[in-house]
């Protein structure tokens, strides 16, 4: 009798002290990377190494983002799948020997998950060893790959080793997959270029509909960031009711280690950027500004921008704070650098009219400033490959343009020629890289003396203090990737000084052309300027009364005067505490006082029409906004099943002590049996 108690006694000291282990085991790091394979496998292989177990690195390949339908598809995809998957696991397994020191065996296995009964096949789950160090989702469709996984033993299982240290990668989709809040891609008839409407963004956060249930908890992951120009659809996301207001975007080739939320390690080429619409509440303020035709376009207001390169950097989640330097509690700011000389003309400063010039808000307002049927305008072209495609421009241009006008065509340095009696000049150009900020010094002139200004396109950035001296971001792969992406390297791209009319920098046709990389490197190059992003079809009007936005979108305005700045091992930027602005038309360009404990009673999110057009509206009053209730449109959901309950440890160390008591009690009765 005393040895089963004391044996009792022992089984329950040990299953206290194992319960204890248990629940004090790390979780396993996050490891989001942009998108593609061969720059991020070192960084990924170098974490999987340190987390062996028992001289062994296993890798699982979970290639279920590969496929097309959730529910089934045909064998001939499955074998191409299944070949393309092959083709990674080899590369996996290849680069982790590569990183491993000779004590260590790598190994990477695929498991052929494409749909939902692959996820419930037990003969998957069979496939999958107890002691892995890490799992690697490949790239394809996200929402596929967990519409196959939602509610599936697998899921609960792939918990289960994360909560049991096992580390979790993924690239491109398999990336975006690794928050709780997930982004699926745009509803329809939504891409980059009109990603600040209402609506835009696809984001799955519902119990139906969602990314890993153990991924990032307080941000939402978006990938390829810079390389798809996806910065409007993130911060539209953030900005939303009953979503994470943390934002994390990796760029491809790029990747971050997050232990705990924090992010740290960045690894392969290029940045992760940090958008906290918390700290300053600007989730809770944001505004939805309707057009006359009908969509709405989000404002929004301190906007914090942090971002990251490889080096040191790091970023928390839980606190919002960069290592760089935590928020300031209070920010007041002032846009004086927007004010204009006193006599001189209104200046309007657009970021490409070229695709709808008829009926234009932007050339409406401008003939209305320069005299209408009465005005005697000059037309200028720069930077254009030629003489007869700045004509066929310019062309287009004067058909929406009422009154008498006189066309140049500058291809040099020659001063263009302006006449004394003109009463407007428009300014458009085409490549930045081709203009030449001498031949504009009368435009200048003819401004301070109180002449009216339209600059569009690529003539705008040049009305500014610098400009970036490029061209339109290319269709070639390599150039794009040196275009958008590289461009976030200090020193790759050329800044040179700019007309001066006003003491800000510029660049125009931001999401259209994905411009991000210019208008950070102009931030950070001249952080005591404030940085105005135009996008298309946006503009902004300056002069002696008023500052106002124009057109059908909305402009960014980064200021990073009170930013603090460093470069990364790869000289690439990082940024503590940058404040990003949203302006929509109609609104007056002028700061609000950043406050961590400031109040605000958030305007009720639009409801969307059930197939939203592109937006093609005009300008509307500032005093207009949205009052209307929640949206209730929601994208198709995948089917789904009831979540399995996943195996819990102290279910079984409960269930262990009640089948030892029982057994005790059983064994005391038959040595009493016996006795008798």
């Amino acid at each position: 009798m005393k040895r089963l108690l004391l044996s009792l006694f022992l089984m329950l000291c040990l299953t206290a002290s194992t319960q204890t282990v248990f629940a004090q085991q790390k979780h396993g790091l996050l490891i989001p990377m942009g998108g593609g394979y061969s720059d991020v496998y070192a960084g990924f292989s170098a974490a999987a190494v340190a987390n062996a177990r028992n001289g062994q690195v296993k890798i699982l390949v979970l290639p279920a983002p590969y496929s097309t339908n959730p529910i089934s598809i045909s064998g001939s995809e499955r074998q191409t799948n299944i070949r393309d998957a092959e083709q990674r696991r080899f590369q996996i397994e290849e680069a982790c020997k590569r990183a491993a020191s000779p004590d260590l065996t790598c190994s990477a296995i695929l498991i052929p998950v494409f749909t939902r009964d692959d996820a419930s096949d037990p003969a998957t789950l069979s496939l999958i060893p107890d002691d892995l160090s890490a799992v690697f989702i490949l790239g394809g469709d996200q929402t596929v790959a967990m519409q196959a996984l939602a509610g599936t033993p697998l899921e609960a299982r792939l918990a289960e080793l994360h909560q049991q240290g096992v580390i979790f990668a993924g690239t491109s989709a398999g990336g975006g997959m690794l928050s709780r809040t997930m982004l699926g891609g745009y509803n329809l008839n939504y891409a980059a270029e009109n990603a600040l409407f209402f609506g835009a963004p696809d984001v799955w956060n519902t119990e139906e509909r969602h990314g890993l249930p153990f991924g990032l908890q307080n941000a939402v992951l978006d990938q390829h960031f810079y390389q798809r120009a996806r910065f409007g659809r993130l911060l539209n996301a953030i900005l939303l009711p009953d979503v994470p207001h943390l934002g994390v975007g990796v760029d491809a080739y790029t990747g971050v280690i997050v232990e705990d939320e924090v992010l740290r390690d960045v690894f392969g080429l290029y940045t992760v950027t940090i958008l906290d619409a918390e700290t300053y509440h600007a989730a809770e303020s944001v505004k939805y500004i309707p057009l006359e035709s009908g969509p709405f376009l989000l404002s929004a207001r301190n906007v914090l921008v942090n971002l990251l390169s490889p080096g040191e950097a790091r970023y928390d989640l839980k606190s919002r704070q960069h290592s760089l330097s935590a928020p300031a509690p209070k920010v007041e700011r002032d846009f004086e650098s927007l004010s204009l000389p006193d006599g001189a003309g209104a200046l309007i400063l657009a970021g490409d009219l070229s695709k709808k010039l008829s009926d234009n808000p932007v050339i409406r307002r401008f003939s209305e400033l320069t005299g209408g049927e009465n005005a005697n305008l000059v037309l200028i072209a720069i930077g254009y490959p030629s003489e007869r495609s700045a004509n066929t421009n310019l062309e287009a241009y004067a058909k929406a343009l009422p009154g008498r006008q006189t066309r140049i065509v500058a291809l040099g340095d020659e001063p263009v020629q302006i006449s004394p009696d003109v009463t407007g000049i428009l300014v458009v150009g085409k490549d930045q890289s081709r203009v030449s900020v001498q031949a504009l010094a009368p435009v200048r002139d003819a401004w301070l003396s109180g002449v009216p200004v339209l600059a569009d396109n690529a003539a705008t950035p040049l009305m500014g203090a610098f400009y970036s001296a490029h061209a339109p971001t290319p269709d070639d792969a390599e150039m794009a990737e040196l275009a958008t992406q590289k461009s976030f390297w200090q020193g790759k791209t050329e800044i040179r000084p700019g007309l001066g009319l006003v003491e800000i920098t510029l660049e125009p046709q931001m999401l259209s052309d994905n411009r991000f990389g210019r208008w950070f490197s102009l931030a950070y190059n001249h952080p005591e300027l404030l940085a105005v992003g135009l996008n298309q079809g946006a503009a902004v009007e300056l002069h002696a009364a008023q500052r106002l936005v124009l057109g059908t979108n909305s402009i960014f305005v980064l200021d990073l005067r009170q930013a603090k700045l460093a470069l990364g091992s790869n000289n690439g930027f990082v940024i503590a505490n940058g404040l990003l602005d949203v302006f929509a038309p109609g609104e007056m360009l002028k700061p609000e006082k950043a406050d961590v404990n400031a109040h605000f009673s958030p305007q009720p999110t639009p409801i969307l029409p059930a197939n939203t057009p592109t937006a093609t509206a005009t300008a509307i009053s500032p005093t207009m906004t949205a009052n209307t209730p929640l949206p209730s449109v929601t994208p198709e959901t995948a089917p789904s099943t009831s979540a399995p309950v996943p195996f819990s440890f102290p279910w079984l160390a409960a269930g262990a002590i009640l089948a030892l008591l029982i057994a005790v009690g059983i064994g005391l009765r038959w040595r009493k049996r016996e006795k008798q």
